[in-house]
C-alpha cells in the first residue's frame, strides 16, 4: 500500500513540476489541475482502513 501511495504522490509532484515550468498562466493552471487526481488517489489510499 505504501508503494501505491508513493507512486501516486510522485505522479502528482511530476505534474506540478511541469506546471512550474509553464510560461502561460492558463497552461500552468491546467497543469496544476492535472495533478489533482493523483493527489486525491494518494490521500484515499493513505486513509484506507485495511482492518
Amino acid at each position: 500500500m505504501d508503494a501505491a501511495v508513493d507512486a501516486a504522490i510522485g505522479a502528482g509532484l511530476l505534474a506540478l513540476n511541469d506546471a512550474g515550468t509553464a510560461c502561460d498562466p492558463s497552461l500552468m493552471a491546467e497543469q496544476c489541475l492535472q495533478a489533482v487526481p493523483y493527489l486525491v488517489l494518494a490521500v484515499a489510499l493513505a486513509s484506507a482502513d485495511l482492518d
